[in-house]
């Protein structure tokens, strides 16, 4: 079973969202059509790593007991064409965190951990397919001191490919659209350069970026190991807003000395993967 510390962790960090963004919209993208976050990345020239989608549906004041969890599941596999895997379930969440060599038949399981407490039900799944693409989804419902919510996540991870993005992010709001509306999406984009940019290098590719979807910087950091930039862009229709400031993309560039690649972060409206 191969790792998905970043699924997880992007699990985790989406659902402050609900609550640090004012607005946000989530916007369908016909057949056919690119999504801007395609022509963002296409721009950069950089080699693709992995593209990452992850679809957050929260419905508040709403708890589901563990039987309508795992019907849930059931109907999720179902959509994602996931009900002739294997199911092999995982007692400690943990070993979900922890890199092991995948093998053939690991593409044929889905990996389970369920976890029950007072007042807290959760289901998480995963799958890694012939591609290498990592598909993981959680459901999760609570009542806890009387604050009930309840959340569903599906994430997927595509190994050095991202033309059928558009595809993927539709089909996700479309199996979540059945149990509510409040979704968001954030996709991140990994790309790499070979070889070491010098700092000059790595800010003129970042302003190159932002001139090139004429944008505006709202935040930047540069330190001596990465460049991290928050821009909103018009081209871009989904976005969020804190405090008097609007993103809805962020760039992020940093060397990696073991494989000597400069590793550049694209995403919209913020990067959920560690950098």
């Amino acid at each position: 079973m191969k790792k998905f510390m970043k699924s997880v962790l992007i699990l985790m960090l989406l659902l402050s969202f609900f609550y640090i963004a004012s607005a946000m919209s989530n916007t369908t993208l016909s057949s056919g059509a690119e999504d801007p976050m395609i022509t963002v990345f296409e721009k950069s020239g950089a080699d693709i790593l992995e593209a990452n989608i992850t679809t957050t549906l929260e419905v508040p004041y709403t708890v589901w007991s563990k039987e309508e969890i795992i019907s849930i599941k059931e109907d999720i596999k179902k959509q994602l064409n996931l009900v002739n895997k294997k199911e092999v379930i995982i007692q400690d969440e943990y070993q979900l965190f922890y890199e092991n060599e995948i093998t053939q038949d690991d593409h044929e399981k889905l990996f389970i951990h369920e976890f029950s407490d007072i007042g807290i039900n959760q289901i998480i799944a995963t799958n890694t397919n012939e591609k290498d693409d990592i598909l993981t989804f959680k459901i999760y419902s609570a009542d806890v001191q009387g604050e009930k919510t309840s959340y569903i996540i599906i994430d997927i991870i595509q190994n050095k490919r991202y033309k059928d993005i558009v595809e993927k992010s539709n089909q996700s709001q479309a199996i979540l659209g059945k149990y509510g509306d409040m979704m968001e999406t954030v996709i991140n984009f990994t790309g790499t350069y070979d070889g070491k940019l010098s700092d000059r290098d790595s800010k003129e590719k970042i302003d190159e970026i932002i001139h090139s979807v004429k944008g505006k910087i709202v935040e930047e950091v540069i330190s001596q190991s990465y460049i991290s930039t928050t821009v909103y862009t018009p081209i871009i229709p989904q976005a969020i807003e804190y405090g008097d400031k609007k993103v809805n993309l962020h760039l992020a560039m940093r060397y990696n000395n073991y494989e000597d690649k400069t590793y550049l972060y694209i995403a919209n409206p913020l990067i959920t993967l560690g950098y």
